[in-house]
C-alpha cells in the first residue's frame, strides 16, 4: 500500500491542527459482528493500524491507497511494542490524517485502548472510541452459554487470563472472583491450568463446569467442556489453541440445549467456492450462513480487452446489427462486453427494433435490464440445452444470429443453430484466465495445507475429507484442472483420490468434469445457485459428515 504524504501543520491560533485517531473494536472474529461505525471508518481512515485476528474481509472496507500497518501482538510474541504504537498513533495523527487503531474485541475491555487514548491526550489530538463486540460475552453466546440465566447466574466477572508482564505480581483478587456466578477468563491460554488452580484454591468448588472456546464466532470455533478440575486436561485432548477464552459456571450446562454455531448444516465443512472474479457472493454468503467454512477462489477472471478480442469484427457486427434477427446471451459478462461496445459507439436501443433477444436465465436479463433491455426468449432451464428445448419447434431456418460469447465456447448451441439452419456468428466480447493469485492459492490449499491467512485464512488442520469444490461453469472444471496439473502433472490425480468431494451445476457440468476424470459426488437437479446448495445441503446431511 502506498503511504500518502504528510500534510503541513495548519496553525489554529497558538493550537496546531491535527488529524483525528479513532480507536475502534472490530468485535470477536465474526466480520458481520463488526459495528457500522466502524465500517464507515474502516472506509474513511487514511491510516489504519490493525491487531491480530482482524480478517482479511474486515481489511478489504478499507479505501484505496490506505497505510495499513500491522500491529499485533499475541502472547510473548509482539510485532510492535504498546510504547511505540502509541507513539505512531500520535505521529500519524500529526500528519492531518485519519488514523484507525482497529483492536479485536472492544477497545476499552483489555484493550490498551485506554493507553492509547492517554497518549494522544497528551499531545491535544483530538480521539474517538467506539465500542466494540466484546468476546466476553460474544464468544459464549455462539457457544450456546448465556451468561446470565435466572436459574443459574445473577453475577458476572470478566478477568484477564494473562496479567501485564511489567507486574511483579498478580493482583487478580481470587477469592472475590470465586463468589461470581459465572467467570469470564480472556487470554489465557498460557495460564489455564494455573488460574483454574487459582479458583479452586480461593474456594469455587472443583466440580464447577467449564467451557473453553477457541477462535469463538469465526468458522474455526472449537470447544472443550469438563470441570474445573478437568478442563486443561480436555483442552489438551481436543488439541485447542489460543485465542481462546474460559468460561466458568453453571450456565455452561445449557451448552447441550442452545449450541447453535456449530450445530449448522454445514458446519466443519469447508467449501472452495470456484466461481469468476466479483461473482462468488451468492454462493458464498448461503453457505456461509449454513456454517460451512467458505474459500472464495475464482479460477476465471475475465477479460473484456487485449490482443485476443477481435475489436474490428465485433465493430462490424454492431455496425450491422439490424442484419440479424436474434441476439443470444449466455452470460451476463457477453451482455456487458457486448453492450458496452455498442452504446459506446452511439448506438441506442430503437437499433434493436425487430431483433428477438435470447437471454439465457435471470442473471443475463438482469444484466440486461441495466441497459434499458428486456429478453424476448428466457428458457425456464438457465443453460445452453435449456436454449435448445426452447428453439427445437421454432423455424430459424435462414435466420442470421448473433452469439457474443467467451473465447472459449460450449459448442453445443451454436451447433445446434447451424444444424437448424441458422447462419450464426460467434462473437467473441470477452475471454476467461486463471488469475495468478488463484494459482497460488491452490498450492496453499492442496500442496501445503498450511495456514498463511496470506490469500485465504484456511482453517487449521484441513483435512482433504472436510474439503469440497464447487462447479459452477465448464470453465470452472477446465481451469481448476489445468491449475493444479500447472503446478504438479501428478497432483489432479492425487486430489481426485484423496477423498476431496466435488459439486457441479446441473448433469453437463458433471459431464465436462468427468473428461477430467473429476467425478461429481453432487450434481444439483436445476442449473442454478439455489439448487446447486440444496443439493450440497441434502449431500451433507447427518449420515453422509463422515
Amino acid at each position: 500500500m502506498k503511504t500518502k504524504e504528510a500534510k503541513k501543520d495548519i496553525k489554529i491560533g497558538n493550537r496546531k491542527k491535527t488529524g483525528k485517531v479513532y480507536l475502534a473494536g472490530a468485535g470477536p472474529g465474526d466480520p458481520e459482528l463488526l459495528t457500522l461505525k466502524t465500517k464507515r471508518i474502516l472506509g474513511e481512515a487514511d491510516v489504519i493500524v490493525y491487531d491480530s485476528l482482524i480478517s482479511e474481509e474486515i481489511l478489504s472496507y478499507a479505501k484505496e491507497g490506505c497505510e495499513i500497518i500491522y500491529a499485533g501482538k499475541r502472547s510473548s510474541n509482539h510485532t510492535l511494542p504498546q510504547y511505540s504504537i502509541n507513539e505512531l498513533l500520535a505521529e500519524k495523527a500529526k500528519n492531518n490524517s485519519v488514523v484507525l487503531r482497529l483492536k479485536g474485541g472492544d477497545p476499552y475491555l483489555f484493550g490498551r485502548g485506554g493507553e492509547e487514548a492517554e497518549r494522544l491526550f497528551k499531545d491535544n489530538i483530538e480521539f474517538e472510541v467506539i465500542p466494540g463486540i466484546s468476546s466476553s460475552f460474544a464468544v459464549p453466546a455462539y457457544a450456546g452459554i448465556p451468561l446470565t440465566h435466572r436459574d443459574y447466574a445473577s453475577t458476572v466477572a470478566i478477568v484477564t487470563g494473562h496479567e501485564g508482564e511489567h507486574k511483579e505480581k498478580s493482583t487478580i483478587n481470587w477469592k472475590g472472583l470465586a463468589g461470581a456466578d459465572t467467570i469470564v477468563i480472556l487470554m489465557g491460554y498460557k495460564n489455564l491450568d494455573s488460574n483454574t488452580k487459582n479458583l479452586i484454591e480461593a474456594g469455587k468448588d472443583k466440580d464447577t463446569p467449564c467451557a473453553v472456546i477457541q477462535e469463538g464466532t469465526t468458522l474455526n470455533q472449537k470447544a472443550a467442556v469438563g470441570t474445573l478440575s478437568t478442563i486443561a486436561e480436555e483442552v489438551e485432548k481436543k488439541g485447542l489453541k489460543s485465542p481462546m477464552i474460559l468460561i466458568v459456571g453453571n450456565v455452561v450446562k445449557l451448552r447441550n440445549t442452545l449450541n447453535w454455531f456449530e450445530t449448522r448444516q454445514l458446519s466443519g465443512l469447508s467449501v472452495i467456492v470456484t466461481r469468476g472474479e466479483g461473482q462468488s457472493g451468492t454462493l458464498s454468503g448461503k453457505l456461509k450462513k449454513l456454517g460451512a467454512f467458505v474459500i472464495n477462489l475464482p479460477l476465471i477472471k475475465i477479460i473484456k480487452e487485449g490482443k485476443n478480442i477481435d475489436e474490428a469484427k465485433i465493430g462490424k457486427a454492431v455496425s450491422n446489427i439490424k442484419s440479424y434477427d436474434y441476439l443470444i446471451f449466455t452470460s451476463a459478462n457477453a451482455v456487458s462486453g457486448f453492450f458496452g461496445r455498442f452504446f459506446s459507439k452511439g448506438m441506442d436501443v430503437r437499433a434493436l427494433s425487430g431483433i428477438k433477444i435470447i437471454s439465457v436465465g435471470k442473471v443475463s436479463s438482469a444484466e440486461l435490464l441495466k441497459y434499458g433491455i428486456i429478453a424476448d426468449i428466457v428458457p425456464s432451464e438457465p443453460s445452453q440445452t435449456g436454449i435448445i428445448e426452447t428453439l427445437k419447434d421454432a423455424d430459424i431456418k435462414g435466420k442470421k444470429i448473433l452469439f457474443p460469447q467467451a473465447l472459449k465456447i460450449n459448442r453445443e448451441l451454436p451447433e445446434f443453430l447451424a444444424s437448424k439452419g441458422a447462419a450464426v456468428e460467434n462473437l467473441q466480447v470477452y475471454e476467461t484466465v486463471v488469475p495468478e493469485e488463484s494459482k497460488e492459492a491452490i498450492k496453499e490449499v492442496f500442496v501445503s495445507l498450511k495456514k498463511t491467512g496470506k490469500n485465504i485464512g484456511l482453517p487449521e488442520n484441513l483435512d482433504f475429507k472436510n474439503i469440497l469444490v464447487t462447479f459452477t461453469s465448464y470453465s470452472t472444471v477446465e481451469n481448476f484442472a489445468n491449475a493444479l496439473k500447472d503446478t504438479d502433472k501428478d497432483l489432479l490425480k492425487k486430489v481426485v483420490s484423496s477423498g476431496v468431494k466435488f459439486a457441479s451445476i446441473g448433469n453437463k457440468t458433471a459431464e465436462y468434469a468427468l473428461g477430467f476424470g473429476i467425478k461429481s459426488d453432487i450434481i444439483s437437479k436445476d442449473v442454478n445457485i439455489d439448487s446447486l446448495v440444496d443439493g450440497i445441503v441434502d449431500y451433507y446431511k447427518k449420515d453422509n459428515k463422515n
